[in-house]
């Protein structure tokens, strides 16, 4: 019943963010004195490969896993609170599909050209999850992350760490993980980023390491 709960309203969190979105008008907005005020939403498209970290008996280290498609969508209400979601396709090596939907909410804190981010997202995943007697289970989760970004210029911000712990409402499914990446700011609406990521999965027999990532995204803010 948890599980369904939480997934319910991550999907339909999603859908109500979705329909703000597609109602928003796209482009800059100018501010009174005619200066363009900072985009309050922002929509992205995110594709990450990702390869084996550790050698088991159903795989070897360095070997291709799966590659994650993203799309997301944030608000941010007062340039420090922001909301958003996100939907993603993991495509797997044998070409099965495992989805996650994802809600998410943060409050940035700044200190001059660092800012430190923690923020809480809920979320479900289905079709090839690899939880329950078939592997394909639908189950929801929480993820707990938190992120520090330094501006190295006007243009550059290093994302020097992004923190993330996530596990299953119904299933052992402990998933930490460590990022980090450069965004570049194009104009005041467009930013390209990448980033590396290293992440660990314990599901009842200890935490190991599972994958190393990397992954490029463009963002749009309107």
């Amino acid at each position: 019943m948890m599980r369904r709960r939480t997934a319910y309203l991550a999907i339909g969190a999603l859908a109500a963010m979705a329909s703000a979105a597609a109602a928003a008008e796209l482009g800059t907005v100018k501010q009174p004195d005619g200066t363009i005020a900072p985009p309050t939403d922002w929509i992205g498209l995110e594709v990450s490969p990702s390869f084996f970290a550790t050698s088991t008996g159903g795989h070897v280290a360095g070997h291709y896993d799966d590659t994650s498609v993203k799309l997301n969508y944030a608000h941010r209400f007062d340039g420090a609170f922001a909301l958003g979601g996100s939907l993603k396709d993991d495509i797997k090596q044998d070409g099965k599909h495992q989805f996650y939907a994802e809600t998410k909410g943060g409050y940035r804190f700044d200190f001059g050209r660092f800012s430190l981010t923690p923020s809480a997202s809920l979320g479900v995943t289905w079709n090839d999850t690899g939880f329950g007697p078939s592997g394909d289970a639908t189950t929801a989760y929480y993820a707990f992350y938190l992120a520090g970004d330094l501006a190295l210029s006007e243009k550059l911000i290093w994302t020097m760490f992004d923190l993330r712990y996530r596990d299953a409402f119904d299933y052992v499914w402990v998933t930490p993980e460590v990022t980090t990446g450069l965004t570049y700011k194009m104009t005041e609406a467009d930013r390209v980023y990448g980033n590396a990521s290293y992440s660990w999965k314990g599901t009842g027999d200890g935490l190991h390491g599972d994958t190393y990532g990397f992954a490029l995204g463009v963002q749009h803010g309107f």
